[in-house]
């Protein structure tokens, strides 16, 4: 084992090292605002939580882009799916690895009645 892979596992909240080689798919299970960090450098942030995985707390992008998918009440986010991938983001000006939520929304199904007549 890594230490990389020790130390990401003891963190309270997903990390990238853990979906940098593979994207994962997750059930999300609950939304909550949670104080994130610790003395001065506390916030209070949305953290997502899915089944079978560290939670996430979400920045603007990822809170965005589930709001445009699943709605703007959290409360009906749960059972809803997502991948989780790495991408390089900027921070503070560097480039950084950070996490990125995609929603599964399911297609549509066809209709299996369409008629072959065309109306005039």
């Amino acid at each position: 084992m890594k230490v990389s892979e020790i130390k990401a596992s003891q963190r309270r909240y997903l990390q990238t090292a853990t979906v940098k080689a593979q994207p994962i798919v997750a059930t999300i299970s609950d939304v909550e605002m949670e104080t994130v960090g610790q003395g001065a450098e506390a916030k209070t942030k949305p953290v997502l939580y899915l089944e079978n995985e560290k939670p996430i707390v979400l920045n603007a992008s990822n809170l965005e882009t589930l709001s445009d998918a699943f709605g703007d009440d959290t409360d009906a986010w749960p059972g809803h799916k997502i991948k989780v991938r790495c991408v390089k983001t900027q921070f503070q000006g560097k480039t950084v690895d950070g996490l990125r939520v995609e929603p599964i929304v399911p297609k549509p199904a066809l209709k299996e009645e369409m008629g072959d007549e065309i109306p005039l």
